[in-house]
């Protein structure tokens, strides 16, 4: 009985402090912080792959893994700006927030240059290699044009 008494108060103890976590609110800092290591991810990725892409560096069967870093950080944009998080140093414009089905057309944009970049990645051809990498950057540049700070 006692046992059972203990192993129930653990359970509990353990359900509740799991639940904690998952009810907590993102602050507005912890969401910009978590969208700029997103970006600085996606930066090390597309400067890889160009890397690789323009014959730089050796692929050695890396640009794939390249790509699908893009991809997935790709995927991770439509949340990583939720309403309020334009807090503190940012390069994200208002426009973000301000014209959200443009700002999604162009996550789209991207999330589809991607994914076929890592299409292209996986064939191994070169030309549709050169062709895929050239969208992905050209779906950076397009949102980074309207949404983002210029420097």
């Amino acid at each position: 009985m006692q046992r059972k008494f203990f192993s129930a108060i653990a359970a509990l103890t353990i359900s509740s402090t799991l639940s904690l976590y998952a009810f907590a609110d993102t602050t507005p800092e912890d969401a910009a912080d978590y969208r700029s290591a997103v970006m600085t991810s996606l930066r090390g990725h597309i400067g890889a792959a160009s890397m690789i892409a323009r014959g730089l560096v050796e692929n050695d069967g890396h640009l794939l893994g390249h790509a699908q870093g893009l991809a997935n950080g790709a995927n991770e944009l439509s949340r990583v700006f939720p309403k309020g998080s334009n807090v503190g140093e940012s390069e994200a414009l208002p426009l973000i927030w301000e014209e959200p089905e443009a700002f999604a057309e162009a996550i789209a944009n991207l999330q589809e240059a991607t994914a076929a970049f890592v299409t292209a990645a996986e064939s191994g051809d070169e030309e549709a290699i050169g062709a895929a990498f050239r969208n992905v950057g050209m779906s950076c540049r397009g949102c980074h044009d309207r949404f983002r700070v210029q420097q």
